[in-house]
């Protein structure tokens, strides 16, 4: 059976495609399919990485400014001066001093600390000659409260900066004298006379937390150094205790990714510069996996219809060629009795590929000369196609009638119109003279300066201009009607387009290229440049241009990329850019360097 197969395929070269194009099609189905797989498994874990990154950056940012405004809130009450008089006082009896005191550090700090961050419980003061005052804005305190039975307070010193404590409170009672217990920060710093106490209520910056969503059953959590749970995206989890290991994973790191194996969870996390806290998002990794299980089936599934259907239609098309190919034998090997081809090509092999060598070879011959007519006619249609777009108007018409305008604007003393008229007149026996299709700079130039001097009459001195060309360059060769059209666009979308002045530079030069020298010449404005549309679109039709795809009925520009082509082929070079620093359109275009006409 093998054997057979085997055979089959050395002598029918259908079968040969077949099994080569299968072959090749499942190995690259197959590389495809795999590579994309990988790909795209990385990139979606580095995307959830790098979204999860941003969204706790953005959290860190919102957290560390609460802290920070609670922080800053704190050091002006506690240095204020009204708190340091309270704190010098000795007597731990009511005076009209205290009471002062009292009403100055009320109406100058707690009243507009109370207005601005209503999560604020209460302020305590405390020194240690036994005053103590509590001031509460939301829930009261009961009357036997004191600082000195916080848990934190024996184990107070001199701290350098303020300490945040977090924990829940049951200190405070509602307005049924009942105990409450409330998730509070506590701001605590003792200073060289006494201590200030600042409780404020976790559910704001909680809500920051319960905004976070990355993932449906991710969680976002912030902790403190010992595991205890800040803020949750749950907020019944809020004061409990992050899993260890979890705490072990994260610990000594300011930020970062880790995959937790154990409990199969993507860790992201970074540290909250003001508290060294640490905020993290918990991202079951089943639920990443999803996306890219989704991803690797769909990969699957189309790879293998794509086979599929991709071997079937390999099968009809190499039968579909072999049945052509021994159809074009036959028809080949009839023309054969009556033709004279000559056989050019060695030919081996028994397949139908031999007979078709055979046949082609014969001809070869008709080929060639069909070629070579075919070329001539192209070139006869293209110098037709130049010859009429360089003359589309009866030019000995306009000449007789712009002779009348002149004379009758000499008579009308009109002499500016004489001038426009006279050359425009000389504009139109250059361009419509198609016999001399090449002239030296010298005459381009000149009818440059025709057609700028109407157009100073036109716009008067919005319209400026220089031209650069060193005296020996004046007498190279280039194609006639090049550089006016390039300066009309520069008007065209410069001052007509915009009301702007413009002024237009110019410049000619000899520069060294692989061939030989070459000539190039640059037309640089000062308007608004060319968009991205029309780069795209000039250097669409220069490749078009080059591909013979070309666009007779365009003017303007795209006459001249056709007109360059048809010249000099691929030795001509036209580059249209915008001038990075001043931003006007700048057109550059490199030619052959030539001094006579006959080169």
């Amino acid at each position: 059976m093998i054997n057979y197969m085997v055979k089959s395929l050395k002598r029918s070269l259908k079968w040969r495609l077949i099994s080569i194009i299968v072959t090749i099609l499942i190995f690259t189905v197959s590389t495809i399919g795999i590579s994309s797989y990988i790909q795209t498994k990385s990139s979606v874990r580095k995307d959830i990485d790098h979204l999860s990154m941003q969204i706790l950056k953005q959290a860190n940012m919102n957290l560390n400014r609460y802290y920070s405004e609670y922080e800053l809130a704190f050091l002006m009450l506690s240095n204020s001066l009204e708190v340091r008089d309270w704190m010098r006082v000795s007597s731990p009896n009511v005076s009209s001093e205290l009471i002062r005191t009292y009403e100055r550090i009320k109406d100058n700090y707690l009243n507009r600390l109370f207005l601005q961050y209503p999560e604020v419980l209460s302020v305590s003061l405390y020194n240690p000659n036994g005053n103590e005052q509590h001031f509460v804005n939301t829930y009261a305190l009961p009357l036997k409260y004191s600082i000195k039975n916080e848990p934190y307070f024996a184990q107070s010193g001199n701290y350098e900066k303020v300490k945040f404590i977090t924990g829940i409170s049951e200190n405070y009672i509602d307005a049924a004298n009942q105990k409450m217990k409330i998730p509070v920060l506590t701001l605590f710093k003792q200073l060289s006379n006494g201590y200030v106490k600042i409780d404020i209520s976790l559910k704001p910056s909680q809500s920051v937390m319960s905004q976070i969503d990355i993932a449906n059953s991710g969680v976002a959590v912030v902790m403190d150094q010992n595991g205890t749970i800040i803020h949750h995206s749950h907020s019944t989890e809020v004061m409990g205790h992050m899993d260890d290991h979890i705490v072990q994973a994260v610990k000594g790191q300011q930020e970062g990714s880790v995959f937790d194996k154990t409990g199969k969870e993507l860790i992201i996390f970074q540290t909250i510069q003001m508290t060294g806290w640490k905020i993290i998002a918990i991202l079951p990794y089943q639920e990443i996996a999803q996306s890219i299980n989704y991803t690797r089936n769909v990969t699957i599934v189309i790879a293998i219809s794509a086979l599929i259907i991709s071997v079937l239609l390999t099968y009809f098309a190499a039968s579909s060629i072999t049945r052509r190919i021994l159809g074009l034998r036959k028809m080949m090997k009839a023309m054969q009795v009556t033709s004279s081809f000559h056989l050019r090509a060695e030919v081996e092999g028994v397949d139908e590929v031999a007979d078709l060598s055979i046949s082609f070879n014969n001809l070869l011959g008709h080929l060639e000369q069909s070629i070579h007519d075919h070329a001539e006619t192209r070139v006869l249609q293209h110098r037709a196609v130049i010859s009429a777009l360089q003359s589309q108007i009866n030019s000995h018409f306009l000449y007789n009638t712009l002779e009348t305008i002149n004379s009758m604007a000499v008579i009308a003393k009109q002499s500016h119109i004489g001038h426009v008229a006279v050359n425009l007149s000389n504009m139109l026996r250059y361009t419509s003279d198609f016999k001399n299709m090449q002239v030296i700079l010298k005459e381009e130039i000149k009818h440059l300066e025709n057609y700028l001097t109407i157009m100073k009459v036109r716009f008067k001195d919005e319209v400026t201009y220089s031209i650069e060309v060193p005296e020996e360059h004046l007498e190279a060769i280039c194609t006639k009607a090049l550089l006016q059209p390039l300066v009309e666009n520069s008007i065209k979308h410069g001052r007509e387009t915009t009301g702007e002045s413009v002024h237009i530079h110019i410049r000619g030069e000899v520069v060294q290229g692989d061939k030989g020298d070459k000539l190039l010449l640059t037309v640089a404005d000062n308007g608004p440049g060319f968009s991205a549309e029309t780069l795209v679109r000039l250097t669409q039709e220069q490749a078009d241009s080059h591909a013979h795809q070309y666009r007779h009925n365009q003017v303007g520009l795209s006459n001249l990329i056709y007109r360059l082509h048809m010249f000099y082929g691929g030795e001509a070079k036209i580059t249209f850019f915008n001038d990075p620093f001043a931003g006007g359109a700048v057109v550059e275009v490199l030619l052959p360097l030539q001094d006579s006409l006959d080169t």
